[in-house]
């Protein structure tokens, strides 16, 4: 149908208009395939066994500061995140909207093996797909309330340079994360998340950096919690970018025995962090 020249919008808004729609499609394309390749990974699960999980789902996400257990041997678990930042510290501001996700199977006991794609990412000049991790977790210990002994977890990642030329960083950037977690009185649970990353800048220069978290729950009830935390996405020297750390609080809702679906918001814990985020995650586990 062609409209009538009063409701045509102007050539420019046209192209802008079709540039958001064509960002969009592309992101509903990345989800769709990682639907698809979920489907997949699944399969063998879901024929082998039908019967639910003993335990609800227990999920690294939506909080920063990642959980102390492991996916359930023989289960696959999935969680899909769209994060959207701005910082408006550089000229002209920019904002940012990413797709990661993570990817879980638990191989043995105490043990899971974990693919992290950081999926499409658009910012305002840029946009294309993320770098890929690899990984491996293992619940070296369980809690004890009575004795107040926490929970820990190993974490070991390894980020490849797999993504799109624009987005791709240089070599491998290994890391290692510890998780501890307590059980405290009146349904809290403290969190806590030491780690240490070889990282790389956009111009190709190597450094170490350290990474610490620390998250506080509240569950409401069943199927409710809540949390406040810190996200010390980066502690290194400012030659090396600096402290990159945000506050933040949120929520995860227990949806299904299966299913979690969770948002958390921070803003900048100082001025060399993006302003502010919004995150939203669905999670499941078959």
């Amino acid at each position: 149908m062609i409209r009538p020249a009063a409701w045509r919008a102007e050539p420019g808004k046209e192209r802008s208009v079709s540039r958001q729609v064509d960002r969009w499609r592309r992101i509903g394309a990345y989800l769709m395939l990682q639907m698809v390749l979920l489907a997949g990974l699944c399969a063998p699960v879901l024929i082998a066994s039908s019967a639910q999980a003993l335990e609800p789902i227990d999920t690294d996400g939506p909080d920063f500061v990642e959980s102390s257990e492991v996916v359930p041997r023989g289960r696959f678990q999935y969680e899909l995140d769209i994060n959207r930042e701005r910082n408006a510290r550089v000229v002209p501001a920019t904002t940012t909207t990413t797709t990661p996700a993570l990817l879980k199977y638990g191989f043995a006991d105490n043990f899971e093996w974990r693919i992290a794609p950081n999926g499409y990412q658009k910012s305002d000049n840029s946009s294309g797909w993320g770098d890929t991790a690899l990984g491996l977790k293992w619940h070296a210990q369980d809690r004890d309330v009575e004795k107040g002994r926490a929970a820990v977890s190993w974490i070991l990642h390894a980020d490849l340079p797999s993504g799109t030329s624009r987005l791709r960083q240089t070599g491998v950037r290994p890391s290692l994360r510890s998780v501890i977690t307590w059980e405290l009185p009146h349904d809290l649970a403290l969190g806590l998340m030491p780690g240490f990353k070889y990282d790389s800048s956009a111009d190709g220069h190597r450094y170490g950096a350290m990474i610490f978290g620390a998250v506080l729950n509240k569950r409401i009830n069943e199927q409710l919690r809540v949390f406040v935390e810190y996200s010390g996405r980066q502690i290194a020297r400012a030659a090396d970018g600096g402290v990159i750390a945000s506050w933040d609080v949120g929520a995860a809702w227990l949806a299904t025995h299966d299913t979690q679906i969770g948002i958390r918001t921070g803003i900048a814990a100082n001025r060399n962090t993006p302003n502010n985020y919004l995150l939203f995650e669905i999670a499941q586990q078959f």
